[in-house]
């Protein structure tokens, strides 16, 4: 029989006994894995044998160390061993054993309070989700509580209502656009109410109150810098408003207010919408003022009804105007300095006058050959007045009622006044008149102011041709009525200019170009005739070389194929 060293049966012993104490927690720790989820094993395991194992697995380490360091076969160390107490050797491993114990039991005391830091966490989650979903729940049934005094009939219960969707949708924010589209589906209701017609009685000043109430806290919460609602499209067709001043808004994707009442006035500044705002067939009891925002391409006011004036304004309308069947009480004003797209008032009713352009400065439709048209047939206005226009728009007159001023506007295009009722008058003082000036039909006062009047070969066939009262005063241009022929040569200075291209720079070409296009858009009524015209562009080319370094050669080039080509007058100082 084999005699094992009593220390190698103990080690070997130990360390199977650790073994199997870490086998038995780990089962254990399997089996416990459904009731505790996902906690680590150590944590689901049982303390004891965790405890044991290390405690028996120390010591068959320290039966190893005395039978390899030491020979000792019996726990007895040899003479020969170099240590000088066996006694501190063993409490140096009951000392590592007690520490090893404490180490396992301060990781396992670490993943308990892991484990319930989590499970606080998961719970304060899970308390402030209720927290939320109860929040939500009260906010909805404060929201249903005040849609329901909404529906009510009585005007001071629906302003009750009404201030608590306010203060709702002040904290609710998750809820705002909600908030928002029930009042305005509110006041869209509120369209119909036949109280608002009549402010006399009791229910239509409640009624107007309620609205205006309404309006002006709506608006509040639009406006910066405060923006308490951020709403990106303000849908208002058909709704009822009170004093609708958009002043502070800006931002909204869209605004449409078609077919909607303003109970006063409706302002709408620069960026109020990225968008044109739609205003086709709605009513207005007060003014309507628009500030035309760059980005727009049209402005539709089609079928409106104003009570007082519209009035249209900014440095340049970059878009077209709508505003066919417009009925409205006050004033048009259109106070542009530059028109870039056709302006038609088809159908208007305008108790007023209809002022087109500046009343300072010039206006001017369009660039060069580009026809703008403005329309206005079958209108009837107090006053129509285009004054100081050049170039002046393709204007259409036929079957329109009032009285009409075209004095100092030059008109490159056409102008068509068939059926034209001016018979309360017309003044056409220092007006050219490049193309056809149709009257057929027309009625004309007795007196008209023409003075300076210019027309052209073609402007006056026309008015030949034309069956109208006053046609044969017109054309034989009695005392009041003076008359001049013009030529119609057209300033066209680009062929002449692209042919050159070739010969001179690039640079001295291009401030030619400007130069010249500014000239154009100021061009004097008879042109053509003028020395001084002609000494005026000539100057303007001797600029442009000055600007880009020209040589003589180049400048004495332009200028002859200018002259040429343009049949300049004669100049009487301009020197080559």
């Amino acid at each position: 029989m084999i005699d094992w060293p009593v220390t190698l049966v103990t080690a070997a012993a130990c360390i199977v006994l650790c073994g199997i104490m870490v086998v038995v927690a780990a089962v254990v720790a399997r089996r416990t894995r459904i009731s505790h989820g996902g906690d680590p094993w150590l944590l689901r395991a049982p303390l004891l044998p965790l405890v044991l194992a290390v405690i028996v697995g120390l010591i068959g380490l320290y039966a190893l160390l005395l039978l390899v360091a030491f020979g000792a076969e019996d726990f007895s160390l040899p003479a020969t061993a170099n240590v000088a107490n066996p006694v501190l050797v063993a409490a140096t491993l009951i000392a590592g054993a007690l520490t090893a114990a404490y180490a396992v039991l301060r990781l396992r005391a670490h993943l308990i309070a892991e484990a319930r830091g989590k499970l606080d966490v998961t719970e304060g989650e899970r308390a402030a989700e209720k927290h939320r979903t109860d929040q939500e729940s009260a906010l909805i049934e404060r929201f249903s509580t005040a849609v329901g005094l909404l529906a009510d009939d009585h005007a001071i219960s629906r302003i009750a209502g009404a201030h608590l969707v306010f203060v709702l949708g002040d904290e609710w924010k998750n809820g705002t656009q909600r908030c928002f589209d029930v009042l305005v589906s509110h006041l869209r209701g509120l369209r119909g109410n036949a109280d608002l017609d009549d402010p006399d009685v009791a229910g239509g000043r409640g009624t107007r109150e309620e609205v205006r109430l309404i309006t002006a806290e709506l608006l509040r919460r639009l406006s910066t810098p405060e923006a308490e609602w951020r709403i990106r499209s303000g849908d208002f067709q058909g709704v009822v408003l009170g004093d609708a001043d958009f002043s502070r808004v800006a931002g909204l994707g869209a605004l449409d207010l078609s077919h909607s009442l303003i109970l006063g006035d409706l302002r709408l500044p620069i960026g109020v919408t990225d968008t044109p705002p739609n205003l086709t067939r709605m009513k207005c009891n007060g003014e309507l003022e628009v500030q035309w925002s760059p980005s727009w391409t049209e402005l539709n006011v089609a079928g409106a009804i104003i009570d007082g004036s519209i009035s249209l304004a900014g440095e340049k309308m970059a878009g077209s105007l709508n505003a066919q069947e417009v009925r409205v009480t006050g004033d048009i004003t259109l106070g542009f300095e530059e028109f870039e797209g056709d302006l038609l008032l088809d159908g208007a009713e305008v108790q007023g006058e209809i002022q087109v352009g500046s009343k300072t400065l010039r206006s001017r439709f369009g660039t060069g050959d580009r026809q703008i048209t403005l329309s206005l047939a079958e209108a009837s206005f107090a006053r129509f007045n285009l004054r100081n226009s050049a170039p002046g728009p393709l204007l259409n007159l036929s079957g329109a009622v009032g009285a009409v001023d075209l004095s100092e506007s030059r008109f490159p295009f056409e102008v068509t006044a068939n059926e034209l009722d001016a018979s309360t008058g017309l003044t056409l003082r220092r007006a050219r008149f490049d193309d056809a000036f149709v009257l057929d039909g027309a009625s004309l006062p007795e007196v008209i102011d023409v003075e300076g009047l210019l027309l052209s070969v073609r402007a006056q066939n026309a008015i030949e041709s034309s069956d109208f009262a006053l046609r044969d005063r017109f054309i034989a241009a009695p005392e009041n009525i003076a008359v001049q022929s013009v030529n119609t040569s057209k300033f066209d200075w680009r062929p002449a200019i692209e042919g050159l291209r070739d010969h001179v720079s690039a640079e001295f070409v291009l401030h030619v170009e400007q130069r010249l296009g500014a000239v154009e858009n100021d061009l004097p009524l008879d042109w053509a005739n003028r020395e001084t015209f002609t000494s005026l562009v000539m100057r303007e080319v001797s600029r442009a070389a000055a600007q880009a370094d020209a040589s003589d050669s180049s400048v004495k080039l332009v200028k002859g194929t200018l002259r040429e080509s343009l049949n300049l007058a004669g100049e009487s100082k301009e020197r080559s």
